[in-house]
């Protein structure tokens, strides 16, 4: 193995997006448009496994080379390290569906006419078999699940089972938790599913805000379900606030929503940025927002809860403090 820079994504990384796309990346780079494609209008059909490497591999032959794609450039998914020249997957990212059972004001997805019209539900169950019988999904792999909601989606809970039944280890359900879901809670029991519920505020009257539905309490009671179900000592459930700025921006909601995560035995929390605010604030005043994620993690240490920063807030961190480091929160 050789050292140089690149993306773990892009080495190993297989995202299935909306508008039946499949793309190497799952981190978005404003600024240069990020998220390179491997494949347009993909409906479930079998992948020619040969040839989705080769398209990968002319991508990662750049870094090798380096030479930096475009779409990559500046990227903070980029990290100097040894990489491996094998052809595999140890990331594979779900998120093909739109649906949800919320209408998140951050959430632009529902009420994306293009994303709407170009996004067609596949079964996605086929591939997945065809994947670990030829072993191209590696056992050790890293699998994530997220939205629209996964657990409304008619193939989940036969999906995660599959995934329960091969022995993967590392299962991640990205959820609201307004349905609760009777696999999430096996996989939790055996210790192979991560559940990361997005709750984004504190009050019931700012999760109405922020949700546009009244699922305070369902959602709350089923995070303390998932939690009181993961392995003793374990930090497999986590909970997510989402800022959006001039919303739900206020130290006041952050305390009562750490102090709820005490509450019912939440030892670790995820901060993140409305992705939508970032892409048209790039180049805009970032130190609110930063001083904002500060003083949460600082309450969240105070209360004995890891906070750990994620997406577009982990961006800010970086920009704020120029410096260039690896994400490794959400599991």
């Amino acid at each position: 193995m050789k050292k140089f820079e690149s993306c773990g994504y892009i080495e190993h990384g297989m995202v299935l997006d909306h508008c039946n796309i499949i793309r190497h990346c799952n981190n978005f780079n404003p600024r240069y448009d990020g998220r390179p494609i491997i494949y347009e209008n993909y409906k479930g059909q079998k992948i020619d496994w040969k040839e989705f490497f080769e398209i990968k591999r002319n991508l990662r032959k750049l870094f090798r080379e380096n030479s930096c794609p475009k779409q990559c450039t500046e990227c903070v998914g980029i990290a100097y390290k040894e990489w491996d020249d094998d052809d595999y997957i140890d990331y594979l990212l779900l998120t093909p569906w739109v649906p949800c059972n919320s209408k998140c004001i951050y959430c632009e997805a529902p009420r994306n006419e293009h994303v709407l019209k170009n996004t067609k539900i596949y079964k996605i169950l086929p591939l997945i078999k065809d994947m670990i019988r030829n072993k191209i999904l590696i056992k050790e792999a890293t699998i994530d699940f997220a939205g629209g909601e996964p657990t409304i989606y008619s193939e989940f809970e036969s999906l995660l089972n599959e995934f329960i039944r091969n022995d993967y280890k590392k299962i991640i359900v990205h959820t609201n938790a307004i349905k609760k879901s009777r696999s999430v809670i096996k996989g939790l029991k055996k210790g192979c599913v991560r559940v990361l519920v997005s709750i984004d505020a504190g009050s019931k009257e700012m999760h109405k805000k922020i949700k546009q539905v009244n699922s305070y309490d369902s959602v709350w009671n089923n995070l303390k379900e998932y939690a009181k179900n993961q392995p003793k000592d374990a930090d497999f459930v986590k909970a997510k606030y989402i800022i959006v700025p001039e919303v739900n921006d206020s130290e006041q909601e952050i305390n009562i929503w750490l102090n709820r995560c005490k509450e019912i035995n939440i030892k670790s929390v995820v901060l993140n940025l409305d992705f939508n605010w970032i892409m048209k604030n790039v180049d805009g005043n970032l130190l609110p927002i930063y001083n904002l994620m500060k003083y949460t993690q600082k309450r969240a240490k105070e209360l004995g809860i890891n906070c750990e920063l994620y997406g577009q807030i982990f961006q800010v961190k970086c920009e704020i403090e120029q410096s260039r480091e690896e994400n490794i929160a959400g599991f």
